[in-house]
């Protein structure tokens, strides 16, 4: 038999999904042909598929070794190393692979989604445009363009772009969708629902779905249609719990919070040691709170200051927590007796994590952004002794009917806010643990809270400048415009943060008041408590 019919036969295999019959193939001619470029090539293909990166890799470079013009060698080099989160290296394959054949629409895609994942807009904007000069009927870069723009609310190109699209795909049910986002983000509501109504999408894509109902909800809501957009919510919460009920859990993250109440409330509970040896790094300050009660706001305002730099919901603290608990062997009852060497340990972890995600500048002050690390307070203590915290607060039925309002990404924690009970429920578990927090530890902490700040901005933010330590920057006021530039936005609130103050969203659960009726005796205490 010879190499093409080998070729052939393996094409023919992975064609059906028969990838372990193609591997004999290819690895029996390989030992009497080892250096067949294609033969390399191939199974470095078939070891990709398997998930066994490293081989894959070998094979990949030895063909490009073989025949180095070879661009499909190295745009899959590109995809394993992007596998491997090495998005350096696998730009560097990428362009590579556009060198050597500058129509590889695969190279060009690729290479666009790894700017695009490394948050560089710029260049995953010029890549996905590059890809659609040589199929300018793919899709996949449109949609990748209308989500950048939405994301980084760029209304005007994101609007040039559905033009283009609709001109290529004139009955397209996702550039419909797109076209309705848009409507929506110019505030043509009705509009918005005349697209949505009639726009029928595929009922196993969740993710539009959910898009759909609660853009429409939120439609009727600026509308004063409240009873319809409350069920509009209520509908795009229940596709986001059918599709996730059997990956989630409500309950375990209840149970972490109780876990660290039950801690923190025992009549005997000694403090933890407030002194640390000296380390180069300056702890980190922490914005935290409940979920939807201005932190993002607070985020904006912050990083528009010259001295402020800030981490925006980045996982660096769940990542320390599970490394502290494993020193500890899970025994919540040692973390008073925390070793001075695994403290070391856990502070560089931290800072090293950190600087992954934004640039060290040594006469900056860094803040964590990332409301529930409210939970942690008590471990982040031990390891920062010296922080400070803001916690941001807002109407406790406001934050509530806010998070109900909110189709948040699904994990432990925000399985509680697809329905109000619930989401009332965990408010009331997290204020438990933070009067906990607050009674036992010594925590320098600043109270801030969203109604404040929208109705006497320079005197809460210059209060909050204060305890920071820092100085008014007249660009404060401005902060909406600083939103402007930063590119994809990494909360809920994406399409809000270039905004300037608004007071609409105050007193907002007002209009669904008769939806609270039985939460009141969870909820009135911490209205009483709060001073609202």
């Amino acid at each position: 038999m010879n190499l093409k019919n080998i070729l052939e036969l393996t094409d023919k295999a992975i064609a059906n999904n028969n990838y372990e019959y193609a591997k004999l193939l290819i690895e029996k001619e390989l030992k009497l042909n080892p250096n067949v470029f294609e033969l390399n090539f191939k199974l470095g293909l078939l070891h990709n598929i398997s998930g066994d990166l490293k081989k894959a890799i070998n094979f990949y470079k030895k063909s490009t070794l073989l025949n180095p013009n070879y661009s499909p060698a190295y745009c899959n080099l590109g995809i394993v190393y992007d596998k491997l989160s090495n998005r350096s290296l696998a730009i560097k394959y990428y362009q590579t692979a556009i060198e050597k054949d500058s129509n590889n629409f695969k190279a060009y895609f690729n290479l666009a989604n790894c700017y695009l994942n490394n948050d560089d807009l710029k260049n995953a904007e010029k890549y996905y445009y590059l890809s659609l000069n040589i199929k300018h009927d793919n899709i996949h870069s449109y949609i990748n363009l209308f989500q950048i723009y939405d994301r980084s609310n760029n209304l005007k190109k994101l609007d040039e772009i559905l033009q283009k699209a609709r001109s290529i795909f004139p009955k397209n049910l996702i550039v419909t969708f797109f076209e309705a986002i848009s409507e929506y983000r110019k505030s043509n509501y009705q509009k918005t629902i005349n697209i949505f109504e009639k726009l029928e999408l595929d009922p196993k894509d969740m993710s539009k779905n959910v898009t759909k109902y609660n853009t429409l909800a939120k439609c009727y809501d600026h509308l004063g249609m409240f009873d319809e957009a409350f069920k509009s919510f209520k509908i795009s919460n229940i596709i986001i719990h059918d599709a996730f009920k059997k990956k989630v859990d409500k309950k375990k993250y209840i149970k972490v919070i109780e876990k660290r109440f039950n801690f923190f409330s025992k009549a005997n509970f000694k403090k933890f040691p407030n002194k640390i040896k000296e380390d180069k790094n300056v702890d980190p300050i922490f914005l935290v709170g409940f979920p939807r009660s201005g932190t993002t706001l607070l985020d904006t305002i912050l990083r528009t200051h010259s001295s402020i730099k800030v981490l925006e919901e980045k996982p660096i603290v769940d990542k320390l927590i599970k490394q502290l608990h494993n020193h500890l062997n899970n025994d919540f009852m040692k973390l008073n007796e925390l070793d001075e060497n695994i403290r070391q340990e856990l502070r560089s972890l931290y800072f090293e994590t950190r600087d992954t995600f934004v640039s060290y500048e040594n006469d900056k002050i860094y803040i964590d952004k990332l409301p529930l690390n409210i939970v942690y307070i008590g471990e982040l203590l031990q390891i920062f002794p010296n922080s400070k915290f803001i916690l941001a607060l807002r109407n406790p039925y406001d934050s509530v009917m806010s998070c109900f309002m909110q189709p948040f990404i699904p994990n432990d924690a925000m399985a509680n806010f697809y329905n109000l009970l619930d989401t009332s429920k965990l408010y009331d578990q997290v204020f438990r643990l933070w009067i906990q927090y607050e009674e036992k530890l010594d925590i320098k902490f600043h109270k801030i809270k969203y109604e404040e700040i929208v109705e006497n901005f320079d005197t809460s933010i210059l209060n909050l400048l204060k305890f920071l330590d820092l100085e008014w920057d007249n660009k404060l006021k401005e902060f909406y415009k600083t939103a402007e530039n930063r590119g994809i936005i990494n909360t809920p609130s994406y399409n809000q943060i270039n905004k300037p103050l608004y007071t609409k969203s105050v007193g907002r659960w007002k209009n669904y008041k008769k939806y609270f009726e039985e939460l009141d005796p969870i909820l009135k205490k911490w209205n009483s408590k709060f001073n609202y």
